[in-house]
């Protein structure tokens, strides 16, 4: 096995709407030493690209810049697809599930490629070292020298304050640079690997969805060290009981947050006060296998996993009393075997069932809907085609593609005219137009304002805020912007797209 260490800049912070400007790599052995030379790559914003100033303002790399360095977005993807899905290959990135796993997904799946493959065929995985960082600082503090503080006086994990905290100033890079970032991770990395070996590869080892669905088989209380809902207060951690998953999707699995009381919960779901189930929404908490969750089974702590503490000094920084997760845990077991008289399996059926219900009523552009439904059998074979032909230089005729999957047309033809504009006929560039004109200007997603508005809004925000956006840059930005919508308020001009 390889790492392949792994980060983006984009030019927005929704993975299905926004764009990558910026990839960094970075290949290393299961010692962490490195193999090869660090990987840098822009990507060119195409005319359908919505250029983000506040993301500008972080990273500073500028439209121009990107267009003028960067490869087109059919040979960026296809430079990372080699990179990832090389045999053996474990991808990393810090905050990766939450954020540079998903983009990857998204940006493999709108160049015609499968999203999900890199991730688990020829023996190939992911990961997200965050969870471990945040599992080092509950179980061994003395991972890292010295855990950053934020204002508020709580711990930050965020990349760029753990490397200012513990990295030498020689070691150190500037932050929100892809292959910066990327270095820093690795060298964060290389010091909770040999401070704390143990728990490193036990971490490592719950990039196994078997081996997540092991621990929450409901033998017993699980220690569960997640960010988001789980406040710093408590060292982003609590225990949980086992609930399962559903039938329909065994990836998902849920757990009863034993810092609550589930005595209220007992009764039929039917029964439940308005107050109850907003409750159950803290108290219940969902995570993927599949996503590299961290979970302990109680029995292993401290024993294994955090020598130096014991189990009550552990439980004091979650607040939670063993005597309450064995006796809060015991009740919600009894109701599992119930069956389908089980309140919390009502709950969750139902959480589901609002979730589809949301998915289909969201996301209706076509590259936006990777995730209703596989892309696969004929028409995973077409978009294969279309992209042997078209790495020959040879054209596509996307005018006789069929299929019943709506997505699969609209995919292709503008994957052609993101890149190949020149195998458009008139009317094809006239279509490419609109969208990008809907896009730009007429975007559905925004009901108050349109996407051009927003930008000049965030423009305005970002001008203000300490970043990468002086002057000199704000008015170059302003101009780009004040380009593309000239081109596109111009009926009569076609405008081809600059990245092809």
């Amino acid at each position: 096995m390889t790492f392949f260490w792994y980060d983006y800049e984009t030019w927005g912070k929704n993975p299905h709407r926004d764009r990558i400007v910026q990839f960094g790599g970075l290949r290393t052995n299961e010692e962490l030493e490195i193999i090869g030379e660090p990987i840098e790559l822009k990507c060119q914003p195409g005319l359908d690209t919505l250029i983000g100033p506040g993301a500008v303002n972080v990273h500073g790399i500028m439209p121009e810049e990107a267009k003028g360095d960067g490869d087109p977005e059919s040979e960026f993807a296809e430079k990372i697809h080699k990179e990832l899905t090389r045999e053996g290959t474990c991808s990393v990135a810090y905050n990766g599930m939450g954020f540079d796993h998903k983009f990857t997904q998204v940006l493999f799946y709108r160049n015609l490629r499968d999203p999900y493959e890199w991730a688990w065929k020829n023996g190939n995985t992911c990961w997200d070292p965050l969870e471990l960082m945040r599992a080092a600082y509950l179980l061994q503090p003395d991972a890292l020298k010295k855990w950053p503080k934020k204002d508020n006086g709580r711990p930050s994990f965020r990349l760029e304050d753990l490397a200012s905290a513990n990295l030498s100033k020689e070691e150190q890079r500037t932050p929100h640079d892809a292959t910066a970032d990327v270095i820093h991770m690795w060298e964060i990395a290389k010091s909770v690997r040999k401070e704390a070996r143990t728990l490193w590869d036990y971490a490592l080892e719950l990039r196994n969805k078997q081996n997540i669905q092991k621990l929450m088989s409901r033998g017993e209380p699980v220690l569960h060290v997640v960010g988001g809902k789980m406040g710093t207060d408590r060292y982003c951690s609590t225990f949980l009981s086992p609930l399962g998953s559903l039938p329909q999707d065994e990836k998902l699995m849920y757990g009863f947050d034993l810092f609550y009381d589930p005595k209220p919960f007992l009764k039929p779901y039917l029964e439940w006060t308005w107050e109850e189930k907003v409750l159950a929404q803290r108290a219940i908490l969902s995570f993927r296998s599949n996503k590299s969750p961290f979970l302990c089974k109680l029995s292993y702590v401290p024993k294994i996993l955090s020598p130096e503490l014991s189990l009550k000094d552990i439980l004091d920084r979650t607040k939670l009393k063993e005597y309450d997760i064995r006796a809060r845990h015991e009740i919600v077991q009894e109701q599992i075997v119930r069956g389908s008289e089980n309140p919390f399996l009502h709950y969750v059926t139902q959480e589901e069932d609002q979730k589809k219900i949301q998915c289909t009523s969201f996301r209706r552009d076509p590259d936006e809907a990777i995730y209703r439904g596989f892309i696969d059998g004929p028409d995973r074979d077409l978009m294969d085609q279309v992209l042997e032909v078209l790495s020959h230089g040879e054209e596509f005729d996307w005018r006789t593609v069929q299929s019943d999957d709506p997505r699969v047309e609209p995919l292709i033809f503008r994957y052609i005219a993101r890149n190949y504009p020149g195998f458009l006929d008139d009317l094809g560039k006239k279509r490419w137009q609109e969208y990008c004109r809907k896009r730009q200007l007429k975007d559905k997603h925004r009901i108050w304002t349109t996407a051009d508005q927003n930008f000049m809004i965030e423009l305005q925000i970002a001008v203000k805020a300490r970043g990468n956006l002086d002057e000199s840059k704000f008015e170059q930005l302003l101009m780009w912007q004040q380009d593309r919508m000239r081109e596109l308020s111009d009926p009569n001009q076609q405008g081809q797209n600059d990245s092809g």
